[in-house]
């Protein structure tokens, strides 16, 4: 392979692409994500693949578009193939703009990956987007690896990734990839961009229906494969993301006062929508996470405690002192981690009528359901749960919803795991 491309190996496994025995069936597992580092919800579930084929005793290889050292966070031993590239839109010329669509060391990398011989190969594709680049999916189209793709989120057919406008706040009712697509400004950033991602996308299509067609894709949430379809893609399975309570213990959140948000600083994420609720209110709250709205929410909350990025055993203490939680996503949240978190530790949620969950939540009666991008009716719910007993009945809700809303680590492992062996099927669309 070329100059600057790192290779990892575990002690366990002498060599890149080991082939595994499953009861006859001799297979590799590739799993495939465009960092290693886990600063969102794609990367921990594609570490949480990798941790579930090495407890189940399978040697896979990690392809992934930086320099790898995420794995030593995770404390993961496997063989790694890691580009050590930056982002493409890191590019310092506006030319990126236009020709930084398609990675062409990506391309290869994983077409030499492929090549080596085995009898099958499983790839698993999370994240491609910010590094690698639709190349991989050329690479994938020249192989008879069998491709298994979780859709995070909407980048299989939309080109700003979200099915949302994000000029006018709301989800885009547009067909991906149509002439109305490419003349609608709805890029977070500029038209510019919006441009150079439908190029991007251009390059993904490009692979052809017969690819498309056969993939399997694994989504977060059901209502999900409404947003993906029609299409070629047609191979769907639900899989919700394995979830873990925030808390070690019981709580008892009508006996609390914290509001609390937990993750990205961006508009999307609806950050400026609870502002705005939080000051009509004149309540106070604790944000927690990175982004560049971090700033901007300091200064316009300053009654309010926003520390940036806290470590986890440190959230898990605050959430113990929780009374509700907020997700106020401006986008078709396509499954809500923290909301299923905090509702798993009895704690109920305020959260955005876009998220595909929030119908759930209101009918387990976990939690309440704003209209999204909306500060006055965010701030009517704030205000209602006020109400101790609204509060303690919404936790009981909670509670009750929490042992069905998510499978277990270990039950998630099984299924995936059986997913990979061909045990579990995938059904059409």
């Amino acid at each position: 392979m070329k100059a600057g491309i790192f290779i990892f190996c575990a002690d366990a496994c002498p060599r890149l692409g080991p082939c595994v025995n499953l009861g006859g069936l001799i297979m590799r597992l590739i799993v495939v994500n465009d960092v290693s580092v886990i600063r969102g919800g794609a990367t921990k579930v594609a570490i949480q693949c990798l941790q579930a084929c090495v407890r189940a005793g399978l040697d896979c290889t990690f392809f992934v578009g930086d320099d790898g050292t995420g794995l030593k966070e995770s404390g993961l031993r496997v063989a790694t193939i890691a580009l050590g590239e930056r982002p493409l839109r890191d590019g310092p010329v506006i030319a990126n703009v236009f020709d930084r669509h398609f990675n062409k060391r990506a391309y290869e990398a994983l077409a030499i990956l492929l090549g080596q011989s085995c009898e099958e190969t499983v790839v698993h594709v999370h994240g491609w987007n910010q590094i690698l680049s639709p190349s991989i999916f050329h690479a994938l189209a020249e192989s008879a690896a069998r491709v298994i793709v979780t859709a995070h989120d909407f980048f299989l057919n939309c080109p700003n990734g979200g099915r949302l406008n994000y000029k006018s706040g709301e989800i885009c009712p547009v067909k991906p990839m149509s002439f109305e697509c490419l003349a609608t400004n709805c890029d977070k950033r500029n038209y510019l961009h919006k441009l150079w991602r439908f190029r991007r996308m251009l390059g993904q299509i490009g692979v052809g229906d017969n690819f498309w067609e056969r993939i399997e894709v694994i989504l977060a949430h059901e209502k999900m494969e409404a947003y993906l379809t029609p299409g070629p893609i047609r191979n769907f399975q639900t899989l919700r993301t394995p979830t873990e309570p925030l808390t070690g213990r019981p709580t008892e959140p009508w006996r609390r006062e914290r509001i609390m948000f937990l993750g990205r600083m961006t508009w999307e994420k609806g950050v400026r929508t609870l502002s705005e609720a939080l000051r009509m209110t004149g309540q106070a709250a604790t944000l927690i996470g990175r982004g560049p709205l971090l700033e901007e929410m300091q200064a316009t909350l300053p009654h309010c405690w926003v520390p940036g990025w806290l470590d986890d055993a440190t959230v898990s203490e605050l959430a113990d002192q929780a009374r509700i939680f907020v997700m106020p996503s401006r986008m078709p949240e396509p499954y809500g981690l923290v909301a299923a978190e905090a509702i798993m530790s009895g704690i109920p949620v305020i959260i955005s009528s876009n998220a595909l969950i929030a119908e759930e939540i209101e009918q387990n009666g976990a939690g309440l359901v704003f209209k999204s991008g909306d500060a006055a009716s965010l701030a009517e719910a704030l205000l209602k749960v006020k109400s101790d007993s609204l509060v303690q009945k919404l936790a009981e809700g909670a509670r009750a919803f929490g042992k069905k809303i998510a499978p277990s680590r270990p039950e998630w492992e099984r299924r995936m795991i059986a997913i990979y062996t061909g045990e579990t099927a995938f059904l059409a669309a």
